[in-house]
Parts: C-alpha cells; sequence; structure tokens
C-alpha cells in the first residue's frame, strides 16, 4: 500500500468504526414518547425532549444527547463535544446550523430558547443527507425554529 493511500484508508476505517457504534442514550430516553429518536445517522430532540427542557437549546440537550460534552468558560462561547472520542484539546467546534444558515459560534446554543425550537437533529458523524449542509469533522448541529403566526 503506497503513503498516500495509507493516508486515506487509516481516516476511513476510523469513520467505518465510529459509524457502527450505536449511540446509548441515557436514562432509557429512547422510548417511545420521550422525543429522542434516531434518523439516518442524527439524534433528532423534538416535542417533549424540548419541552421538558428549561432555558436554552444547549441545556435542553445536556443529558439527552449521547456523547455531549459542553465545557463553559468565562466570557467565551461554550465549547461543545458531540463525538465521543474527540477532546477538547482543541477548539474545533461542531457547525452549528439554525434554519439553513451557518452559526458564526456554539453561543447560538445558549441564546436559542428551547420552547422555540421545532426540532434538533444532531450529527455526530458530521454529514447528513439533508441538502445544503456542508460536512464537518467535528459534527453538526441542525436547528429548525417553529413557526410564529
Amino acid at each position: 500500500m503506497s503513503v498516500g493511500a495509507r493516508s486515506v484508508a487509516l481516516p476511513l476505517v476510523a469513520l467505518i468504526l465510529a459509524a457502527c457504534q450505536t449511540p446509548q442514550f441515557p436514562n432509557g430516553q429512547s422510548r417511545p414518547g420521550s422525543g429522542i429518536t434516531m434518523r439516518d445517522g442524527a439524534i433528532v430532540l423534538t416535542g417533549r425532549a424540548l419541552t421538558d427542557g428549561s432555558g436554552s437549546v444547549l441545556g435542553t440537550m445536556e443529558g439527552k444527547v449521547p456523547n455531549l460534552r459542553v465545557r463553559r468558560t468565562a466570557r467565551a462561547c461554550p465549547e461543545v463535544n458531540i463525538r465521543q472520542q474527540a477532546a477538547f484539546q482543541r477548539r474545533i467546534q461542531p457547525h452549528v446550523y439554525v434554519d439553513g444558515t451557518l452559526s458564526a459560534d456554539t453561543c447560538i446554543l445558549e441564546s436559542l430558547r428551547s420552547h422555540d425550537v421545532e426540532s434538533v437533529e444532531v450529527y455526530p458523524l458530521g454529514f447528513t443527507k439533508r441538502p445544503g449542509y456542508a460536512t464537518h469533522s467535528q459534527g453538526l448541529i441542525l436547528i429548525f425554529m417553529r413557526e410564529i403566526g
């Protein structure tokens, strides 16, 4: 195997192994009616999962999204990690989209109220079949707001 082929094969194997892992839901919340489901490689929070949370979208996600880790620091956006094997050693964050628009940072997760959100889709592997979203090695968080009116 050539050096170039090895440099492609190793990350590909790691991605395949990561895809084979099934996220474990805390507190048995994968049961019907909880508002937390798995769909197309995403952990999806809707309905009850959003309304029983208090405050921000990020606060609501905590304890409901497997492998989600958050580190808050004074006067900075929260550091968010949705990849089990990743660490906070680098300041790479998942991409956050709100109604299809890429957010500049993760501060939006603290400023959006969970009761204003229709659904949250978390893609730990960083890719979705939804058109219009770029892949990202540290994951994707897609937020869809409720329609007012």
